[in-house]
C-alpha cells in the first residue's frame, strides 16, 4: 500500500534539477535550472554545497579580529621586531615585554603613516593638518590598523558534507559562471583573491582553504633534521602557515538546495501572494485543523474534496474566505503530491 507521507520532507537536499520540477509543479509553470541560480544570486533562495562523502575539505572561520592577533602576523612581527625567544616561548606572547614591543612597532607604523600624508598633502597645509589631526594614535589603533576582516582561529577539517553559501567570494562567481554557461553565453574567466566561503549551521563564515604542497613546505630541510620534524608536525596539524584559500572544490562536489531552504522560500512566496487570493500561513494551518477535526468527529466514511470544502466553508472562522478560495487551496496542496 502506499505509504501517507511526502517522501521529499525525508530527504536533505533536493539536485537543481529536482528543485526547477518541484517550483514547474508548484508555480503551474515552466521552471529551469537557470531560473532556480537567478533566484539564488537574487538572494531569494539560499544555495548549498554538497562535499563527496569521505573527502576531507579544510576550512577556518573568517570574521573580525585585531591584526597583530593572528598567528601570521605575530610571526611577521616576531620575525622582524622581536627577540627571538617568541620563536621559543609560545607564553611569550602574553608577556608584558611582547606587548611593549607590539605597541612600539604599531607606533613606528603609526608615525610612517604620518610621514606619507605630509609628503602627499605638503602644497596643501590646510588638509594636511585636518588629516594630521584626525589620525592620531587612538584612531590609528581603533579605526585603521587593527580591525579588519580575515581568516581567524586555527584551520580545520569540516565535519559536515552540506554547507551553504554566502555568496560573498569565489562562490558567487562560481553561479554567475554557471548561468552563463546553460544559457550559452561566453564565460569570462575571474577570480577573488579570498577564494569561496561557506556558512555553517550557526551562522558563522567559513572560508575554504587549501595545503601547499608538503615537499614545497619542507624544501631546504634535510629528512630527519629538527627543522624537518617541526615543519611536519605543523603541516599535519594544519598551521595556518601552509594553508591558503582555495580557488576550487573537490572533484565531484555538488550544487543543491536544502530542504529547509527550499521549505522556507516556498513559505515566503506563499506568504506573499496571500494579500490576494490567496490563503496565507495561518489560514492554511486553520484548513488543517479544521480538516482534522472533521475527519475525527465523524463516522467513518471516504469524504470528497468538495465535501470537506462545502462543510469548512459554512464554519464561522472560514466566512470570509468563501468556497472558491478554500477549493483553490486544496487544489495546489494536490499539485505539490504530484
Amino acid at each position: 500500500m502506499a505509504f501517507p507521507y511526502n517522501f521529499f520532507k525525508l530527504k536533505k537536499y533536493l539536485t537543481l534539477s529536482e528543485v526547477a520540477e518541484r517550483l514547474t509543479n508548484l508555480f503551474n509553470e515552466t521552471v529551469t535550472v537557470v531560473d532556480v541560480l537567478e533566484l539564488v544570486l537574487d538572494q531569494k533562495l539560499i544555495l548549498s554545497v554538497k562535499f563527496p562523502y569521505g573527502v576531507k575539505v579544510i576550512a577556518c572561520k573568517y570574521g573580525k579580529h585585531e591584526e597583530l592577533k593572528s598567528e601570521a602576523d605575530k610571526r611577521m612581527f616576531s620575525m622582524f621586531y622581536a627577540p627571538k625567544k617568541v620563536w621559543e616561548d609560545e607564553e611569550y606572547y602574553k608577556s608584558d615585554e611582547y606587548k611593549a614591543l607590539e605597541m612600539e612597532f604599531l607606533k613606528k607604523c603609526h608615525h610612517e603613516m604620518l610621514e606619507v600624508i605630509k609628503r602627499q598633502y605638503a602644497d596643501n597645509d590646510e588638509q594636511c593638518k585636518e588629516l594630521l589631526n584626525k589620525y592620531t594614535f587612538e584612531f590609528y589603533l581603533n579605526d585603521v590598523k587593527l580591525i579588519t576582516d580575515r581568516s581567524i582561529g586555527q584551520p580545520f577539517y569540516l565535519d559536515e558534507n552540506i554547507y551553504d553559501f554566502p555568496l560573498v567570494g569565489t562562490e558567487k562567481i562560481w553561479v554567475e559562471n554557471m548561468i552563463s554557461s546553460l544559457k550559452n553565453h561566453d564565460v569570462i574567466e575571474r577570480w577573488s583573491i579570498d577564494g569561496a566561503f561557506i556558512a555553517d549551521n550557526h551562522g558563522n563564515l567559513l572560508s575554504i582553504r587549501e595545503q601547499i604542497d608538503f615537499e614545497t613546505a619542507v624544501a631546504g630541510n634535510k629528512k630527519g633534521s629538527p627543522e624537518y620534524e617541526d615543519i611536519q608536525k605543523r603541516y599535519r596539524n594544519l598551521d595556518s602557515v601552509f594553508c591558503y584559500p582555495a580557488d576550487n572544490f573537490p572533484e565531484d562536489t555538488e550544487f543543491v538546495i536544502t530542504t529547509k531552504n527550499l521549505l522556507e522560500f516556498e513559505q515566503i512566496i506563499f506568504d506573499e501572494t496571500s494579500n490576494n487570493e490567496d490563503i496565507n500561513y495561518n489560514q492554511a494551518q486553520l484548513l488543517v485543523a479544521s480538516i482534522l477535526k472533521i475527519l475525527k468527529d465523524s463516522n467513518p466514511k471516504k469524504w470528497t474534496q468538495g465535501e470537506l470544502s462545502d462543510l469548512i466553508s459554512e464554519q464561522e472562522q472560514f466566512k470570509g474566505l468563501g468556497k472558491r478560495k478554500i477549493d483553490s487551496f486544496f487544489s495546489s496542496c494536490n499539485k505539490l503530491l504530484k
